[in-house]
């Protein structure tokens, strides 16, 4: 009788491996039990990869298409990669975020505060302290009369609005790529669009139909993305792609009762991405499996908690461009010590951004009452991290 039930035992344990390894569980369950996610772990990783594709792209085109990420999946970049990631996460993130608390007042000031308090000062600091330091102009152009592409004060000022203006005078003029102070912001505008567009599909209700709402979502990125690629149009820009990636994690936030993460699942999709790798479906089954990964890279490993919850993505992301044209500036022409001397400096920085700007910015995002009536609303994915993607 022990022999047999222990033999159960075994059995039973075995099944539910199984079930757990190919099945998984539902985005819903993983939500809504509260556990410990990786979320964290996820937007940093991504912005580490954002990093290592600059270290190769800030040498110039002949060297940015030399980087590992491109040799594994043919046309797919580190740095593509990692905005992808983002906009995946954040598409999840920002519509679970209107899902619990459909307050529009309080979601755009949210939206606001997390990205443009370290928007601004990283813009400043770059245009009033590394830019005068690199310029090979006079300062009175610099700041004052610049040239056909604006001055330093331009620069601040159109930024700060995400009108975006990505070249100062005169700086880094004998860099790969020249004038070019901050080539990541380009993003910004993107997500603060599809910030606006979630709030005005909570505001006129479209977020209560899941079903309805993921159709309209999946209907027009196909028609964005999918019906270019395979009816002989020219490409898609590159921002509908990233936007797609931010639907896509609508939807799945949106269906989440039906979508299921498992390593089974995982594998299933990046074999399908070997056996791709040759053909016109490369492209889109890569881009499943970036969406995939995320969900399953938040959720099914256990990783060890970034201490004291540092979210230090965003503000790596916002300073790692600037940090490594001046490492380039100084004679570096190797990607990978570019990477190596630019990543430690950019996530200190991070750091700094994430205490003495964006945490204190984000507790502004609810009133004093709201503090005390809708503190408890929230389980699950904290709000903290759901702000740039």
């Amino acid at each position: 009788m022990t022999d047999t039930t222990s033999d159960r035992d075994r059995r039973s344990h075995w099944r539910e491996r199984m079930h757990r390894f190919f099945v998984g569980r539902s985005l819903e369950e993983c939500v809504e039990r509260g556990e410990t996610d990786n979320v964290l772990q996820l937007r940093l990783g991504a912005a580490i990869l954002v990093l290592l594709g600059h270290s190769y792209a800030v040498l110039g085109s002949t060297v940015g298409h030399q980087e590992p990420m491109h040799y594994l999946f043919p046309g797919t970049l580190s740095h593509i990669t990692g905005v992808m990631l983002f906009f995946m996460i954040s598409g999840f993130l920002i519509t679970l975020s209107w899902l619990r608390r459909p307050e529009l007042p309080r979601f755009l000031r949210a939206r606001a505060l997390r990205i443009w308090p370290a928007l601004f000062v990283c813009v400043a600091v770059t245009a009033l302290v590394i830019g005068p330091v690199v310029t090979t102009w006079s300062l009175h152009t610099y700041f004052l009369a610049g040239d056909s592409q604006g001055t330093a004060i331009g620069y601040i000022l159109n930024n700060a609005v995400l009108n975006l203006r990505h070249t100062l005078p005169g700086v880094f003029e004998r860099n790969p790529i020249p004038r070019y102070l901050n080539g990541s912001l380009w993003t910004l505008p993107i997500e603060a669009t599809l910030y606006v567009c979630v709030a005005a599909l909570g505001a006129f209700r479209c977020l209560r139909y899941p079903w309805i709402a993921s159709l309209g979502i999946a209907l027009v990125f196909s028609s964005l993305i999918l019906r270019p690629m395979y009816f002989g149009h020219p490409l898609p820009w590159f921002g509908y792609v990233l936007a797609g990636f931010f639907g896509a994690g609508s939807i799945a936030c949106l269906l989440r009762r039906y979508i299921y993460v498992s390593s089974g699942i995982m594998l299933v999709i990046l074999t399908a991405c070997v056996l791709s790798r040759y053909t016109t479906h490369l492209m889109p089954c890569n881009w499943l499996a970036i969406g995939y990964f995320t969900l399953w890279f938040c959720y099914v490993p256990r990783l060890p908690a970034i201490p004291h919850g540092l979210d230090l993505s965003y503000g790596t992301y916002l300073w790692a461009f600037p940090v490594q044209q001046c490492i380039v500036l100084a004679g570096v022409h190797r990607p990978l010590l570019v990477f190596a001397v630019a990543a430690p400096i950019a996530l200190a920085l991070g750091a700094a951004s994430w205490i003495c700007i964006e945490r204190p910015a984000l507790r502004l995002k609810d009133t004093t009452r709201a503090r005390h009536v809708g503190s408890t609303h929230l389980t699950g994915f904290s709000e903290r991290f759901s702000g740039y993607g």
